[in-house]
C-alpha cells in the first residue's frame, strides 16, 4: 500500500534541495516500487522548475491556479510560511493533488487535463493550429500535448521528438513549451525544437527570441540561455566525469534546422550513424550497419524530396560504402 504522507514528504525536501542521502534513497525505492507514482513525480518536477524563477507571491498565484484546475482548495501559502519553505509547501499540496490525479482512471484524468495529443509514428508528419492561432509543425516519430484552449496565464505545450513553431504574438500569456530536460519560453516568434529521447536538445530560432532554461538537479539554479534569429543552442544532460560541454550556442541557418518542414533534408558535417537515425524516422525503415567503420564517417549533404535509394546513391558516392534496402530494411556496410 502507498504511504501517501511519506511520498509527499520526500518528494517535496528533494525538489527544494532539502532531503538527505537516505530520504533521496528511500524516495528513489517508492518509485521504483510503486510505478505509479513516476508520472506524478514528473509532473511536480516540471512545475517546480517554472515556479522557481518567480517571486513567493507568484508562486503562491502559480500555485492555487493549478490546484483550481484540478479541483483542489489550498490555504495561502505565504501567510503560514516564511519564504524559505514556500517551495516546500507548494511542492506538498501539489505532489498530493498530482498523486489524486494520476491514481485515478485515465478517462477521468483526460477530463481534468483537458490536453489534446498528436502522436506521429516514423514516416508521419502532422500540422496543427492552436486555439491561440498558432502553428506547429510536427516531425516524424513526435508527440505533442496541447489544450483544447488556453485558460492559464501562460500558453504550454509538452513535446517529445521535434516540432517547429509559430507562435501568435500574446505579451500577457507567455508560450511554454516543456521538455525532458528544459523548458522554452517565448512571446511570440519561430523557431524549431529537436528534442527526441537519448539525443541532446537542439533550439534554434527563426525569428524573434526565445528562452531556454535546463533542468538541473534540485536546490541548484538553472541558467537562463537567450537565442535570437540564426542562433542555436545544444544542450546534453552530462554525468559529473563527462567533459563535453553540457550548453552549446552557435550560429546556424534557421532555414536549414527547419528544412523537414519543406521535404528538405540538410546534413551538414553529420555522422552516417547521425544520419542513418533521420533517415529511419523519415522514411519509416529500420537501419542497421553491418560493421562499425561507417558509423563514424562524416558526409554533407542536401536533398530535396528525394527518394531514399537516391539519398543513399549520392551519399555513397562521396564517402564509399556499400548498402541494401529492402521493403522494410536499410543495411549499411563496408
Amino acid at each position: 500500500m502507498i504511504n501517501e504522507e511519506l511520498f509527499t514528504t520526500l518528494a517535496a525536501r528533494k525538489l527544494a534541495g532539502e532531503a538527505t542521502t537516505a530520504e533521496q534513497q528511500e524516495l528513489e525505492m517508492m518509485l521504483q516500487e510503486y510505478p505509479e507514482l513516476r508520472e506524478s513525480y514528473q509532473l511536480l518536477q516540471q512545475y517546480f522548475t517554472v515556479s522557481a524563477y518567480h517571486s513567493s507571491a507568484e508562486t503562491e498565484q502559480a500555485l492555487q491556479r493549478t490546484m483550481s484546475r484540478i479541483n483542489i482548495g489550498t490555504t495561502p501559502v505565504k501567510r503560514m510560511f516564511p519564504w524559505r519553505w514556500v517551495g516546500i509547501a507548494a511542492a506538498a499540496v501539489l505532489i498530493t493533488a498530482v498523486a489524486v490525479v494520476v491514481l485515478r482512471p485515465r478517462q477521468q484524468q483526460a477530463e481534468v487535463a483537458k490536453l489534446m495529443e498528436r502522436q506521429n509514428g516514423k514516416a508521419t508528419k502532422a500540422t496543427i493550429e492552436l486555439a491561440d492561432g498558432s502553428k506547429i509543425w510536427l516531425n516524424a516519430d513526435s508527440k505533442l500535448s496541447y489544450p483544447e484552449v488556453f485558460n492559464n496565464n501562460t500558453r504550454d505545450v509538452y513535446l517529445t521528438g521535434e516540432a517547429f513553431f509559430d507562435i501568435a504574438a500574446n505579451p500577457k500569456k507567455p508560450f511554454i513549451v516543456h521538455l525532458s530536460s528544459g523548458t522554452i519560453h517565448v512571446l511570440g516568434t519561430s523557431f524549431n525544437i529537436r528534442a527526441y529521447e537519448n539525443e541532446a536538445v537542439q533550439t534554434s530560432v527563426r525569428t524573434g527570441k526565445v528562452a531556454f532554461i535546463p533542468v538541473v538537479a534540485a536546490g541548484q539554479r538553472p541558467d537562463t540561455i537567450y537565442i535570437t534569429p540564426d542562433e542555436k543552442v545544444t544542450y546534453r544532460q552530462t554525468v559529473a566525469d563527462d567533459k563535453e560541454e553540457a550548453i552549446v550556442k552557435e550560429t546556424t541557418s534557421a532555414e536549414d534546422d527547419k528544412a523537414w518542414t519543406e521535404g528538405r533534408l540538410v546534413f551538414r558535417d553529420r555522422t552516417l550513424e547521425e544520419i542513418a537515425s533521420e533517415l529511419e524516422r523519415t522514411f519509416g525503415k529500420k537501419v542497421s550497419f553491418g560493421s562499425d567503420a561507417p558509423r563514424y564517417y562524416r558526409l554533407t549533404g542536401s536533398f530535396q524530396n528525394n527518394s531514399l535509394q537516391d539519398i543513399m546513391y549520392y551519399l555513397a558516392r562521396s564517402k564509399a560504402f556499400h548498402y541494401t534496402i529492402t521493403d522494410s530494411t536499410l543495411l549499411i556496410t563496408e
